[in-house]
């Protein structure tokens, strides 16, 4: 059995100091196999204006360039469209752009260079069966009229929503009921940073960490070998992926088998941290064992940390969005609204927000990193409902790298700045939050003197913005507020 990828290389549009266009992604992917020392590269077409051909592109490279043998010494796998929450003729047409790259590696080296493809937002296992049919046909058209002789990509979940990752167990096993997959192993992609979005830091951590240990457990029932991914950018609210926090990620996420490595990391930090960073993955083997009153705490703990974030949400969601067009697309993404429209939206009440990296971003510019929001409540809810001892064991054994995320998160915490730009109800319960993480922890960090006074500068902009309720309006606000909003940016080393 072929052993998984351990860093996987992907186009997120998090980096504060680089804009890569998509004919830059060609290159991208060469340097991140023969500079980084990834193993595994995601050309990204989820809500991006990839075109179809860059597949092809970046196996003709390879080819070309280098010695490396796609789909042995290096892997090439694609996120493709949703059916259901962007459309399927993208869905269909970035697959048969896999069938054309694999034809070519074929055709040149007798190898099949694409085996896998993402599924992003899985939300149950009919949509995934539905996806690999559709991987299935596309193979079968493209094998009669090219007379190719390749199998059919095998999907890979991607759960990004605390719901969809708590029942993992559930989908994978009937995904895998249900499908013919003739191999012996099967990968699964879980994300932090839209379970963040939806539901809080916190939240989303656990709810991460509660999958891996879920299909460890499966896999003991199952005749295969599971594949964990774990998809996490550099700041906390997305995961922590740095080099400076690498102990405590891979210690808290023990289990997985890939970490993703996205733009931030590697154009935003220092030079070389990124190549140290995959040098030094170490997964640290299984997770932790649960029993299953520890499992049903952490369950009760999830709901109520993500009752209190998701108390403000809606009402932070106007500011947010207007911030967050202040901010720089620093890869080419589809728009947001319309027919062939991509965002997100928040829970059941339908509020409508940002990507996670904008929204990150977005939140760290008012002063208010997301980090904070319903942290400091949902303890004190903890403490309440389940006792003392629940939330000891809550900081101290179930996710005990929450205080340096906060710690991280408090060098650009400015709760004077954010108290001009957010509504009353909102204010008082994120200070709220704030106060009760401060008779917890020992924050003794102050902010980043020179990201103090861009925020000081830039706060009379973003006011005027905010009360005008529109960028097209105020041109020369907007322009000084986002060239201050990106250098803050940049001092954080990541855009959101």
């Amino acid at each position: 059995m072929k052993s998984f990828p351990k860093a996987m290389c992907t186009q997120h549009p998090d980096s504060a100091s680089r804009y890569i266009s998509t004919q830059e992604e060609i290159e991208e992917a060469i340097e991140c196999f023969t500079k980084y020392g990834c193993d595994e590269y995601m050309p990204d077409y989820e809500g991006k204006t990839t075109p179809y051909h860059q597949n092809l592109q970046i196996v003709a490279e390879l080819l070309e360039k280098t010695d490396l043998i796609p789909a042995v010494d290096v892997h090439i796998t694609p996120r493709v469209p949703s059916a259901s929450h962007e459309n399927r003729f993208r869905q269909l047409m970035v697959m048969m752009s896999i069938a054309e790259a694999n034809a070519l590696s074929s055709e040149h080296l007798d190898v099949q260079a694409i085996e896998e493809f993402v599924h992003p937002m899985t939300s149950g296992s009919e949509e995934l069966i539905d996806a690999q049919q559709h991987s299935v046909d596309i193979t079968n058209l493209a094998k009669k009229e090219f007379n190719l002789h390749i199998e059919p990509p095998v999907i890979i979940p991607l759960l990004e929503s605390v719901e969809s990752l708590l029942k993992s167990k559930e989908t994978i096993l009937s995904c895998l009921n249900k499908m013919e997959i003739d191999r012996e192993s099967f990968r699964v992609f879980i994300g932090k940073s839209d379970a963040a979005l939806f539901s809080g830091h916190a939240a989303s951590a656990l709810a991460c960490k509660y999958a891996i240990l879920s299909l460890r457990e499966l896999e003991n029932d199952i005749s295969y070998k599971l594949g964990i991914i774990l998809g996490a950018g550099a700041l906390p609210f997305r995961g922590h992926v740095t080099l400076s926090n690498a102990d405590n990620l891979f210690s808290e996420y023990r289990g997985i088998d890939t970490i993703t490595i996205q733009s931030a990391l590697r154009f935003d930090h220092p030079s070389g941290d990124a190549e140290k960073f995959i040098k030094a993955i170490d997964f640290h083997g299984q997770p932790e064992y649960r029993n299953e009153d520890e499992k049903q705490e952490i369950l009760n703990i999830i709901r109520i940390m993500e009752e209190e974030y998701r108390k403000v949400i809606p009402g932070l969601a106007g500011i947010i969005n207007i911030i967050s067009g202040l901010l720089p697309n620093q890869r080419d993404r589809l728009i947001t609204n319309g027919a062939a429209g991509y965002g997100r939206k928040s829970g059941d009440d339908g509020v409508k927000l940002p990507r996670a990296i904008k929204f990150t971003g977005a939140l760290y510019s008012t002063g208010i990193p997301p980090e904070f929001i319903g942290a400091g409540r949902g303890l004190a809810a903890v403490k309440k409902k389940l006792g003392n001892a629940a939330c000891e064991r809550l900081l101290e054994n179930y996710y005990p790298s929450l205080e340096s995320d906060l710690r991280f998160a408090h060098r650009f915490l400015d709760i004077e700045v954010a108290k001009d730009f957010l509504p009353s109800g909102v204010f008082e319960l994120i200070q709220e939050d704030i106060m009760n993480l401060h008779d917890i922890f020992d924050f003794n960090d102050s902010i980043e003197p020179e990201y103090s006074i861009l925020m000081d500068m830039v706060k009379p902009h973003m006011r005027y913005l905010i009360r005008t309720g529109s960028l097209k309006t105020c041109g020369e606000s907007a322009k000084i507020a986002s060239s201050a909003l990106l250098k803050m940016a940049i001092i954080r080393k990541s855009l959101g």
